[in-house]
């Protein structure tokens, strides 16, 4: 009943807007009366902080649980980045809602949402940081690298129709994961004299920013 309630009442926010949408909307929407409705919310703002525990809290909890797995950083990359697109996957309604109202969030609520949001971007950035020291990634800017790789995740919501005949969120998920990896990868620097130039390049460009 919570997975329909949240369906449907993201679906009807996306349609009418928050302010446009009743709590008697949602009623009749699932099938139910406003006072039996009453029986799993109080309020809509009640669901919206819903929508946020389920999403983006539950996102950063499960980053933060594969923190402990070990690996090369391109594997904690690869994970990490599936386990957010397999989310969006999952429901890309709600998130699509989410990112129209974070300025309807109550205060309370959206601090919580920012704060997850926080913790995502850290967590993808530690990966590239380590992946960097280790030589496994370019030298590169982790914060930007992280924002690009986490948007590509968030964007699957506009686009992703878990209803569409060849939907495959698995094969997506997989998919993502290695751009987002080949992004960042070190290429073998002896693959071609021009390869290994621009790794030298890289390296130096690293030195010279970290060194002043």
């Amino acid at each position: 009943m919570e997975n329909e309630l949240l369906d449907r009442a993201a679906g009807l926010f996306a349609e009418r807007g928050y302010e446009g949408t009743t709590l008697q909307d949602i009623a009749e929407a699932i099938g139910i009366t406003r006072p039996s409705l009453y029986n799993y919310i109080k309020s809509k703002d009640e669901l919206l902080g819903m929508l946020v525990s389920g999403l983006t809290e539950t996102a950063a909890v499960e980053l933060a649980e594969l923190e402990a797995d070990e690996g090369s950083a391109a594997d904690r990359l690869t994970r990490s980045v599936r386990s957010v697109a397999l989310r969006v996957c999952e429901h890309p309604a709600r998130f699509r809602l989410l990112d129209r109202s974070e300025h309807l969030l109550p205060a309370t609520f959206r601090d919580r949402h920012e704060s997850a949001k926080r913790a995502i971007l850290a967590h993808m950035r530690g990966i590239i940081a380590d992946g960097v020291a280790r030589g496994e990634f370019w030298p590169l800017d982790e914060r930007t690298a992280a924002l690009s790789i986490v948007g590509s995740c968030n964007w699957v919501a506009w686009w992703y129709r878990p209803d569409a005949p060849d939907a495959d969120p698995q094969a997506l998920a997989d998919q993502l994961a290695e751009m987002a990896v080949r992004s960042v990868a070190r290429p073998e620097a002896r693959s071609s004299p021009e390869a290994a130039l621009a790794t030298i390049r890289a390296d130096l460009t690293y030195l010279e920013k970290h060194l002043r």
